[in-house]
């Protein structure tokens, strides 16, 4: 009886653990209205995407020869614009090369300034 007791208990306890239906609905399917995207044999390119939401982004890359000389660095310049879950429109610049990705937007954090000494 007791045996019978604990193994009703453990049953129970799993079919309470299990996971429960998502109850966050989930958005809908979100159509791309545009794309576009041209590559050509020197390494250059550029693309871009509107989707039915207003989120965008445009991309250009280039091959630039390195510092020495000695090889190349792939350069890319881009945007992409997008709006928060409060409504408010992000919009975020962008520039990748040989010293790093280099991201411009006023929702990004700025460094507090450096005092004089």
């Amino acid at each position: 009886m007791k045996f019978t007791l604990v193994l009703l208990s453990a049953f129970v306890a799993a079919a309470i653990a299990r996971p429960q239906e998502e109850s966050i609905p989930k958005p809908g399917i979100i159509p791309v209205l545009q794309r576009d995207e041209v590559h050509d044999d020197f390494g250059q390119y550029a693309l871009s995407y509107l989707s039915g939401d207003g989120t965008s982004m445009t991309e250009q890359g280039a091959l630039k020869i390195n510092s020495e000389g000695t090889g190349h660095v792939l350069v890319k310049q881009g945007s992409v614009r997008y709006y928060a879950p409060d409504g408010t429109p992000i919009n975020l610049e962008y520039t990748a090369d040989e010293n790093g990705f280099q991201p411009k937007g006023s929702h990004l954090p700025t460094p507090p300034s450096v005092p004089v000494a």
